[in-house]
């Protein structure tokens, strides 16, 4: 399960005219809605999710003859609305929009092809059904890139005048699992410190980053540790004469000594995450 969700919406536009030429055109890389988010890559791992909810072009072709709109009516059956169209796309002419899919530099793929007409006034199409999809969005990869090309089927392709401008809203989420910490053990540093009986004396200071902790009575006493003044003989942690020792990696407070009727020494090192 994701630790968090984030999410986002935005639009792209593009617009072709005849300057666009008739190789492929990209109007979407689903990477760039991502790119804010690179740098969460080193402490999560994530998981992308990009939807293409819309896209839709304003086709306006005065070069082209202009083209009358299918002769349908609601009685027609899908083959006799279907004739009607091709009808009018054989007798008057008309250019293809082609969509185009491809993930990171990769080579482009042929999605489907769109044929327009000038219907004499601009006219806008949606293109996301049947075009790229026939659900209500399309699912994109975060790697993927969509681009467009115009193709000429013996009338032309975009002259003076003409354009095609395309608009497309999409969303995508990010969910975020932070990954297991990883973290670097710095140099151990060595310690020594005198440990008197008449009161208790702080031998180290607070550490958060505190990774590895040795301690070791060097002394000819006893002594006794606990994680601040209040420390006594008697109650704490034991460290016996002559070598008893601690190894600790959770304690990230200050530590406090007493020694038992006689001054001693605590030795040891101490290192840190870096």
């Amino acid at each position: 399960m994701a630790d968090n969700k984030l999410e986002g919406t935005d639009t792209f536009r593009r617009s072709l005219t005849s300057a666009s030429g008739t190789g492929v055109v990209e109007i979407l890389n689903c990477a760039d809605a991502f790119s804010t988010y690179t740098p969460l890559a080193t402490a999560y791992v994530m998981g992308l999710s990009f939807y293409l909810e819309a896209l839709s072009g304003a086709v306006h072709l005065p070069s082209l003859r202009s083209a009358p709109f299918p002769d349908v009516v609601p009685e027609m059956t899908s083959s006799e609305k279907i004739a009607a169209l091709m009808k009018v796309e054989k007798e008057y002419p008309y250019i293809g929009l082609r969509f185009h899919a491809r993930k990171g530099s990769g080579t482009w793929s042929d999605l489907a092809t769109a044929l327009l007409q000038n219907r004499g006034r601009e006219t806008t199409i949606p293109f996301v059904i049947p075009y790229l999809t026939i659900n209500q969005l399309k699912l994109l990869s975060p790697a993927d890139r969509l681009g467009v090309s115009i193709i000429n089927y013996g009338h032309g392709v975009l002259g003076v005048g003409d354009y095609i401008n395309l608009e497309g809203d999409f969303r995508f989420t990010v969910d975020l699992i932070a990954k297991p910490a990883n973290k670097i053990v710095g140099t151990a540093i060595p310690y020594g410190v005198n440990i008197p009986s008449a009161s208790p004396t702080r031998f180290r200071s607070a550490n958060a980053n505190r990774a590895i902790f040795y301690a070791t009575n060097t002394g000819t006493s006893d002594i006794w540790i606990a994680g601040n003044s209040s420390v006594a003989v008697g109650s704490g942690i034991y460290l016996g004469a002559g070598g008893g020792s601690l190894t600790e990696e959770t304690l990230t407070g200050e530590l406090w000594a007493i020694a038992e009727g006689a001054p001693s020494r605590i030795s040891g090192v101490e290192a840190s995450y870096v």
